[in-house]
C-alpha cells in the first residue's frame, strides 16, 4: 500500500511540469453612474470568465470607479448591481492579452430583481493605454496554414514586420525548429526597421530568449495558441529587454472538452527535381522508380 502511495506522488510531481498557467496581464477599468450622470459609489460589481464561470467581485469607490486586474484572455461579462438600482449586464466583452478595457455602466432607478442585458457587439478600444500593439487571435490561428508549425509565423502576418527568406524555409531541418539553428531560423525577424534578434520573446508572460542568439527557446505547438500579441512601441516599464515585445499566449482551458491530431509527411520523393539537374536533363534520383512519387503520377 506505501509503494502504492509512493508511486501516486512521483507520478504526480513528474506531470506537475506540464501544468500551464495562463499570464495574467489584463484589465478591466469602468465608471459607474446613474441617470444624471452622478457617480455611484459601493456598487457591487461581478467580471465572470464565461468560458470557465470563473468570477471577480469588487466594489467601486466614492468616485463610482473600479477597477479588476490580473485577468486571463477571454470572453467576459460584467454585472453591476446596487440596492434601488436596476442590475445591469454586459457579457461578451472580450479581453485580449496586456489589454485595458474600459466597461462603463449606467443604472437606472428601479428593483434590484429587474435587470437590463447589454450585448458587446463590438471590439472594445483601449482608450485607457497608449500602447501600440496588435494581435493574431485563435480564429487565424485555426484558419491558415503554417507549414513550418512555428508559433512565431502568426508575428509575420503584422504590417511592420520583416523576415529573411530562411524564416520561410522548409526544406531543411533549420525549418522547422530542430536544435539551436532551427530555433534561431524560427526567431529571426525584425520590428519597425530594428536589427534581427532584436526583440523579446515571451511564452504566458516569461521571456524565453537563448543566451546565443537571443532566439526562442520555447516554441508552443500552435494548436494549443490562444494569441500572438506584438507590442511595437510605448510599452510599460514591466517589459523590456526588446525593440518590440512578441507575447505567445497558450489556451487556458474551458468546461467543455477539445482536441486535434495532425499528421506530417516528409517524403524526399516528393521533392521537385533540381535546378541544375533540369538544366542537364537529368531526374531526379530520390523518386526514379518510387511508387507513389511525383514523376510516378
Amino acid at each position: 500500500m506505501r509503494k502504492l502511495q509512493f508511486g501516486l506522488l512521483a507520478a504526480i510531481l513528474l506531470l506537475s511540469p506540464c501544468l500551464n498557467a495562463q499570464v495574467r496581464s489584463s484589465t478591466i477599468v469602468g465608471t459607474v453612474t446613474d441617470s444624471n450622470g452622478a457617480a455611484v459609489p459601493a456598487a457591487d460589481v461581478l467580471v465572470r470568465e464565461q468560458n470557465t464561470n470563473i468570477s471577480y467581485e469588487f466594489r467601486t469607490n466614492e468616485a463610482g470607479q473600479y477597477t479588476v486586474p490580473y485577468l486571463p484572455v477571454g470572453l467576459y461579462s460584467v454585472t453591476v448591481n446596487k440596492p434601488g438600482f436596476k442590475t445591469v449586464t454586459k457579457s461578451n466583452v472580450r479581453l485580449e492579452t496586456a489589454a485595458t478595457v474600459r466597461v462603463d455602466a449606467v443604472l437606472e432607478v428601479g428593483q434590484v430583481e429587474t435587470s437590463v442585458t447589454v450585448e458587446a457587439s463590438a471590439a472594445a478600444l483601449q482608450t485607457d493605454s497608449a500602447t501600440v500593439q496588435s494581435a493574431v487571435g485563435e480564429t487565424v490561428i485555426k484558419s491558415i496554414p503554417n507549414v513550418q508549425n512555428n508559433p512565431l509565423f502568426y508575428v509575420v502576418l503584422q504590417p511592420q514586420v520583416q523576415t529573411p527568406s530562411r524564416f520561410s524555409d522548409s526544406t531543411s531541418t533549420y525549418g522547422f525548429g530542430i536544435g539551436a539553428e532551427g530555433r534561431r531560423s524560427f526567431s529571426a525577424f525584425s520590428v519597425n526597421g530594428g536589427d534581427t534578434f532584436s526583440n523579446d520573446i515571451q511564452v504566458d508572460g516569461i521571456s524565453v530568449l537563448g543566451h546565443g542568439w537571443n532566439e526562442a527557446t520555447v516554441l508552443p505547438n500552435p494548436e494549443g495558441i490562444q494569441e500572438v500579441r506584438l507590442q511595437a512601441n510605448n510599452y510599460s516599464a514591466e517589459y523590456g529587454r526588446g525593440q518590440s515585445v512578441v507575447q505567445i499566449i497558450t489556451k487556458s482551458g474551458a468546461n467543455q472538452l477539445h482536441s486535434s491530431a495532425f499528421y506530417r509527411l516528409r517524403n524526399d520523393a516528393l521533392n521537385a527535381n533540381t535546378f541544375y539537374r533540369n538544366m542537364l536533363g537529368e531526374s531526379n534520383p530520390l523518386s526514379d522508380g518510387v511508387p507513389g512519387s511525383v514523376e510516378s503520377w
